[in-house]
């Protein structure tokens, strides 16, 4: 049951974050799946699940509108995350709203810029402070001993994900030759 819930929920996370891309942005099917492809290597490099990737992802396209800007902040995110020790979600949360104008949230995340520097500073420069305050912190985090723990359970979590998906389809024929063999059971009764 483990590996068909984790494939179920990642199919489920794959299709939220393929509208989103679509309806936001725009996104071709190539540019969603080249998303994933993005997704899944950032997963395995720094040990945050793909499901909260993708959650930080939609959200960030939902304010940008725009797939490779989108992917720039998710990469900020987790280097911020990493270094404040914020989720990635939440931290994508409050770059998205920066990005619409709204800085209270970013500001709340603690990351060293006050109200008043926030809301003095255009979003690209806000961007540029911060890639400079904390670039780097999600490949450093991936270089500790929590940081390879984290990608190790992040691995376990595709191959069950991957084991579900292929057992998924066995037990559907298997159920089907049980239901088919019990109405011809049924049909000599």
């Amino acid at each position: 049951m483990l590996f068909r819930s984790a494939a179920i929920e990642d199919e489920q996370a794959q299709a939220r974050l393929a509208q989103t891309l679509t309806k936001a942005a725009g996104a071709t099917n190539e540019a969603v799946k080249q998303t994933e492809d993005f997704i899944s290597k950032m997963q395995l490099a720094t040990g945050v699940s793909d499901t909260s990737l993708r959650a930080a992802m939609g959200r960030l396209a939902l304010s940008t509108n725009d797939v490779t800007k989108a992917q720039d902040l998710l990469s900020l995110s987790l280097d911020i995350s990493k270094a404040t020790g914020k989720s990635v979600e939440t931290v994508a949360n409050a770059l998205g709203k920066a990005y619409d104008g709204q800085t209270t949230a970013l500001g709340k995340l603690g990351v060293g810029l006050s109200s008043a520097e926030l809301k003095g500073m255009s979003f690209t420069q806000v961007q540029q402070r911060l890639s400079d305050l904390f670039g780097g912190a999600a490949a450093k985090n991936a270089e500790t001993f929590q940081g390879k723990i984290d990608i190790m359970k992040q691995r376990f979590s595709e191959f069950q994900e991957s084991v579900g998906m292929q057992v998924i389809p066995i037990l559907m024929n298997l159920f089907n030759f049980i239901d088919e063999k019990l109405e011809i059971g049924r049909a000599h009764v």
